[in-house]
């Protein structure tokens, strides 16, 4: 349907309120100190990033503290919550042109065996053929598993030991929000034959992630702590990155009359749609019945994250038209 879009925002801006230098917390920039010194003991750095956001959000301090001196694998999680017909082969292209060697599609999740098989035969196969540096004489390897919060990397190592060892018990903590793994952990074995074990390292972002698109994508994607950004800032981001692709499937989710640039606007409609309601208290009024914005904008942001848009890939502008 052709909808007049003229009026709406060109670009997007977040209160004056919101500080950016929250997204950074100070224990981030500690433990990657405490990961440099790891490296004596390591043979390889698996990497594991968003497929939603596949350019989005990496730390490119990982390269220079870390992959610059150990073999690198880079895994895209999540992959079923993208189009890989459409997403996989322009990833794959923008970062062998830029020297990744290895990258793999999982997702973790669902711990699929052929996708962790891969990840797997990967690790083994570059662990053996690289030189041992200082480590020659031992017998086992490490590896250790990096990345921006909440993109899978516990996730993985489960799903690594449960297909190496056929052992289904968790051997280190997951979740579904940032800042779960606050620091890096004792080793985990993986694997008999070689033996490897494998190290969970907290979240890192970058410092330098301060721009306001780069850290909504990652909001978005919830590698950011949603109490620091607000909800609602959240469900206008995605308002705003919806209309401007024109993709206006939330129009006939959320039984809508028609797209709308207005974020309050928006959720206004979705109380009165869905009947959300919440009791305050009001001083010298008592309890009083008001409309429930902040679960609107959770029900709005969820079209996104529960995987009911059309497109889910937050850098597809970027893939495939430069």
């Amino acid at each position: 349907m052709g909808y007049d879009t003229s009026a709406f925002r060109r670009k997007f801006e977040l209160p004056p309120s919101i500080d950016l230098r929250t997204w950074f917390p100070r224990h981030m920039s500690i433990q990657l100190k405490v990961m440099e010194g790891k490296l004596r003991t390591v043979d390889c750095i698996v990497e594991v990033h968003d497929a939603r956001i596949p350019l989005t959000g990496r730390n490119p301090q990982f390269f220079s503290s870390l992959y610059a001196a150990r073999p690198h694998i880079l895994v895209m999680n999540k992959m079923d919550l993208v189009d890989l017909n459409k997403y996989k082969e322009p990833v794959e292209q923008y970062y062998k042109s830029r020297g990744v060697k290895k990258l793999l599609w999982t997702d973790c999740k669902k711990r699929t065996n052929a996708a962790i098989r891969s990840v797997s035969d990967a690790i083994i196969e570059l662990i053996q053929a690289e030189p041992r540096f200082n480590r020659t004489i031992k017998t086992e390897y490490q590896v250790m598993v990096v990345g921006i919060p909440n993109v899978g990397k516990s996730a993985l190592i489960n799903s690594l030991r449960g297909t190496l060892l056929d052992n289904r018990k968790r051997a280190t903590k997951e979740g579904g929000r940032p800042g779960v793994t606050t620091r890096v952990q004792n080793r985990i074995r993986i694997c008999d034959k070689p033996l490897i074990y494998i190290l969970d390292t907290p979240g890192v972002l970058t410092p330098e992630a301060r721009d306001v698109e780069t850290g909504m994508k990652m909001a978005l994607c919830e590698t950011i702590l949603e109490s620091a950004v607000g909800i609602t800032n959240i469900a206008d981001y995605l308002l705003f990155y919806l209309n401007s692709r024109r993709d206006f499937d939330y129009v006939e989710l959320l039984k809508l009359s028609e797209p709308c640039d207005d974020i309050t606007k928006v959720l206004f409609r979705i109380c009165q749609q869905f009947d959300l309601r919440k009791e305050v208290v009001v001083p010298g009024e008592g309890r009083q019945e008001r409309w429930d914005f902040d679960s609107a904008a959770t029900q709005f942001v969820y079209l996104f994250r529960k995987h009911k848009l059309s497109d889910h890939c937050l850098d597809a502008d970027k893939l495939l038209y430069g």
